[in-house]
C-alpha cells in the first residue's frame, strides 16, 4: 500500500508539473508602470528612435494605444524578420501623452512564446495585505478566461495546469487582466495566488503563473483604514488596487491595514464592520464612507445614520473612530468611464455629510485639498472623476499626516 501511494502521488505530480500547449509566433513585453497612467502607446519600429516624438511613419512597423497594462503580449508575426525595436510612452484617458517615450529595446529582448502568464505585483513598499486583495497580469495573447487559483501552502506544482491540493480558493475570470477578492481574509498565515489562462476551446494556454505570497496577521493593528474603493485603492481607470501607490495609506509612515472593499456603500460598511474590523482590532480606525450613496442617491441623512452607528460600533469596542470628509467627484468623467449618472442634489448631500464629519471630535479634511473653484474633483487628481489618482491619494496621505502629527496619537 506505501508503494502504491508513492506512486500515485509520483503520477499526480507528473501530471501537475505538466503544461498546456505552448504558443508560438508571440512575444511578451514587459515594462515598469508609469505613474497615472490610463494606457500606454507602443510603437514598434526598424530603426532606434531616440528622440521623444513619434518615429518617421515609414519606419514604424507596428504601433497601438490599446493597452492598459505595464506589459504586452504581440502576434509576432504582425510584424517583419527585419531588427526591430520598440519604445512606449504613458497616456491619459483622452491619449494625451503624460511621459516620455522610454529608450529603444530591440524586440528581440521580449520574452519568446512564453510559457505561463506575468503577474504584476509590486510590494515595494512593503505594505500590509489588504483585507480583499486584488489579483493581477499581463493579458495573454488569445486568451478566452483565466483562472485565479489561491492556496494555503506554496503549489506543489509550479507552472503546471492541474489545480493544486492545497487549493482554497479559485475563481473564474472571463475577459481583463484582474480579479478583486470579495472574500475577506481573516485567517493567519502565508497564502499563494496564480492565474492560468484558456483559450476559447477550454485548453490551457502554458501552465499557472508564478505563485505570489502574501501574508495575513489578525490581531492587534494599531492603525486601520475602512472604506469603499477610495480607500481600497487603484485609480487613473486602469489600475487595480495591486498597485499599492493608489493606495493612500501606503504614504503613512507607519504600518495601516487596509479593510476597504470596493464598491461599498455607507451601510454596507455599517453592515460589515464587526466581520471585517473587530478580527484585526484596531486602535484607531479612519473611516471614509459615503461616496458610492451620495453619488447613487442616497440622502445625506441616511449616510450619517450609517457613519453614526459605525462610531458607535467603534466606541463599544474601544475603537477610536476618526472621520474622513467626502472628496468632491466630477459627474461628467464618471458618466464618460463608468456609464452611470450621479445624483443632480449630489454637492448638497455630500456639504451635510461633511458638516456631520466636522462635528466629530476626530476627523481629517481632504475634501478641502481636492475640490476645485467649482467643487468638483479635478481631473489632475482623478482621471475617471471618482477615484484619485497617485497625487489624489498623495494629497489625501499629507492630510492624514497632518492630523496624526497634530493630535500627537500614541
Amino acid at each position: 500500500m506505501k508503494i502504491l501511494r508513492i506512486l500515485l502521488v509520483c503520477m499526480f505530480l507528473c501530471v501537475g508539473a505538466s503544461s498546456g500547449y505552448a504558443q508560438e509566433n508571440k512575444i511578451q513585453l514587459r515594462w515598469a508602470s508609469a505613474e497615472d497612467a490610463v494606457m500606454y502607446e507602443l510603437e514598434v519600429a526598424t530603426v532606434p528612435v531616440l528622440k521623444d516624438r513619434k518615429a518617421p511613419q515609414d519606419k514604424i512597423a507596428y504601433q497601438t494605444t490599446a493597452i492598459y497594462t505595464p506589459g504586452v503580449e504581440l502576434d509576432s508575426t504582425l510584424v517583419s524578420d527585419k531588427k526591430l525595436y520598440y519604445r512606449i510612452r504613458p497616456l491619459d484617458l483622452d491619449k494625451k501623452a503624460v511621459g516620455r517615450f522610454s529608450v529603444p529595446v530591440p524586440l528581440d529582448h521580449g520574452i519568446v512564446n512564453p510559457q505561463y502568464p506575468a503577474v504584476t505585483t509590486y510590494g515595494k513598499k512593503k505594505v500590509l495585505t489588504p483585507l480583499y486583495p486584488v489579483y493581477a497580469w499581463i493579458p495573454v495573447l488569445h486568451a478566452a478566461r483565466y483562472e485565479v487559483e489561491v492556496t494555503n501552502r506554496l503549489p506543489e506544482n509550479p507552472h503546471g495546469t492541474m489545480s493544486s491540493s492545497y487549493r482554497i480558493r479559485n475563481y473564474s475570470v472571463e475577459s481583463g487582466f484582474d480579479y478583486y477578492d470579495t472574500e475577506a481574509y481573516r485567517v493567519d498565515g502565508t497564502y499563494y495566488w496564480r492565474v492560468i489562462a484558456f483559450d476559447g476551446e477550454g485548453e490551457a494556454i502554458g501552465g499557472y503563473s508564478d505563485a505570489v505570497p502574501f501574508q495575513v496577521k489578525t490581531g492587534t493593528h494599531k492603525w486601520a483604514v475602512f472604506g469603499d474603493s477610495i480607500t481600497h485603492g487603484g485609480g487613473a481607470v486602469s489600475n487595480p488596487p495591486s498597485d499599492e501607490r493608489f493606495d493612500y495609506s501606503s504614504y503613512l509612515p507607519f504600518p495601516v491595514k487596509n479593510l476597504g472593499k470596493s464598491g461599498d456603500t455607507a451601510w454596507a460598511l455599517a453592515e460589515r464592520f464587526e466581520r471585517d474590523v473587530l478580527p484585526f482590532q484596531p486602535q484607531y480606525l479612519f473611516i471614509l464612507g459615503g461616496s458610492n450613496s451620495i453619488r447613487g442617491g442616497t440622502t445625506a441623512g441616511e449616510v450619517i445614520e450609517s457613519l453614526d452607528l459605525i462610531k458607535q460600533k467603534c466606541q463599544d469596542n474601544g475603537i477610536t473612530p476618526i472621520f474622513l470628509t467626502l472628496p468632491p467627484v466630477n459627474p461628467e468623467r464618471i458618466e464618460r468611464v463608468f456609464n452611470q449618472p450621479t445624483a443632480d442634489n449630489w454637492q448638497t448631500e455630500l456639504q451635510q455629510v461633511n458638516a456631520y464629519v466636522k462635528r466629530q471630535p476626530y476627523y481629517v479634511d481632504i475634501y478641502a485639498g481636492l475640490a476645485d473653484e467649482r467643487g468638483l474633483l479635478p481631473v489632475r487628481y482623478a482621471q475617471d472623476g471618482l477615484h484619485p489618482d497617485i497625487s489624489g491619494k498623495k494629497v489625501m496621505a499629507r492630510a492624514v499626516q497632518s492630523f496624526v502629527k497634530k493630535y500627537k496619537f500614541k
